[in-house]
């Protein structure tokens, strides 16, 4: 119930946002605001402008260091370094629609017809990075496989996917939503919930 209230809490959070949108391409948010940036044509540093942040990542670190401490923290636009053609392109229209992308997602990941929230985080010294799912309350999981630091995600809805596993081309009829990883002109994949633990197919190269 608790958890249910945490995604009620922010799901308002990104309705208020989208709602004081206005004419600004790129929304704003009433949490606090961290020195993140949207992207140069060079790595992005301390000196420019304040950016953009998702109404969930405030809600969502807490949450973290709740159950990780200040283990894991959710990845934002600085710490992911874009380059601006990579980011106008790639993020800016996809963020329009979806102001959490390409960080966080939100779906019924393991089947349960209950919401869940995934997203990609990054430890304390900014060297590792990986995609916590949120199943509920004080139930984060850390999905072990590295990922690299440009992912982006977005949500499958459920259905039937296929790809490689391995070798070999397989079909996947999804329990859930399925969570899509996708890198910029590089991989894809999906992690889906096989009833047991989460586990991953190859959509794209």
């Amino acid at each position: 119930m608790k958890f249910l209230l945490f995604i009620a809490t922010v799901s308002l959070l990104s309705c208020s946002q989208k709602s004081k949108k206005g004419k600004e391409d790129v929304p704003k948010t009433d949490t606090i605001i961290t020195n993140v940036d949207t992207a140069k044509t060079t790595p992005l540093v301390k000196d420019d402008p304040l950016p953009y942040n998702s109404p969930l990542e405030q809600p969502l670190n807490e949450a973290l260091k709740k159950v990780y401490g200040n283990d894991w923290h959710i990845l934002n636009d600085q710490e992911a370094k874009w380059m601006k053609d990579a980011f106008d392109y790639f993020i800016v229209p996809k963020r329009k629609v979806d102001p959490n992308y390409p960080y966080i997602t939100r779906g019924d990941f393991n089947g349960d017809n209950k919401p869940d929230i995934a997203s990609v985080v990054t430890d304390s010294i900014k060297k590792k990075f990986r995609i916590a799912i949120f199943l509920g309350q004080d139930n984060i999981k850390i999905w072990d496989e590295d990922i690299m630091i440009d992912a982006a995600l977005s949500t499958i809805p459920k259905s039937t996917i296929e790809g490689m596993d391995g070798e070999k081309t397989k079909k996947i009829k999804l329990k859930g939503d399925g969570i899509n990883v996708e890198y910029f002109e590089k991989a894809s994949f999906v992690i889906y919930w096989s009833g047991t633990d989460f586990k991953r197919i190859q959509t794209g190269d």
